[in-house]
């Protein structure tokens, strides 16, 4: 497996600050900025669960209708801000834009990713509001 390297700014003693990231991350941050639905889908397990905001999508075929009326038609970016591995976890925090409707939504926004990796693809991925970062 592949793997990029990334420095981040210093972190409790149990999470590296020098941050390896898998090839399968680094593909879906440049699926989400290509607006590619072919390359993001391709980085998730079949069995897959994206959990986005408390709403629970299982599996590639759940994951792609969902991504790709929120993700990829709202020509969503992702620019990761931190990135954090932790006990074999991945956490990125990434101000996230995009075509959607920003009614609700703080400007500017941060997310948290938090991806689990098994045989280079995403089997667990959950999305929420980064409160200290984003917008009040």
């Amino acid at each position: 497996m592949r793997h990029l390297v990334c420095s981040i700014k210093q972190k409790p003693h149990t999470m590296n600050t020098k941050t390896l990231l898998p090839t399968v991350i680094k593909s879906f941050i440049d699926a989400v900025n290509e607006h590619d639905s072919d390359k993001f889908i391709a980085s998730f397990a079949q069995d897959a669960l994206c959990n986005d905001f408390q709403r629970n999508f299982w599996g590639r075929e759940a994951i792609k209708k969902w991504s790709d009326k929120e993700m990829i038609a709202d020509k969503v970016t992702f620019t990761v801000d931190a990135i954090v591995e932790h006990y074999g976890e991945y956490f990125i925090t990434a101000l996230t834009d995009g075509n959607y409707d920003k009614s609700k939504s703080p400007d500017p926004t941060y997310l948290d990713y938090f991806f689990t990796i098994r045989d280079n693809k995403i089997v667990r991925l959950i999305i929420t509001k980064n409160r200290e970062k984003s917008a009040k």
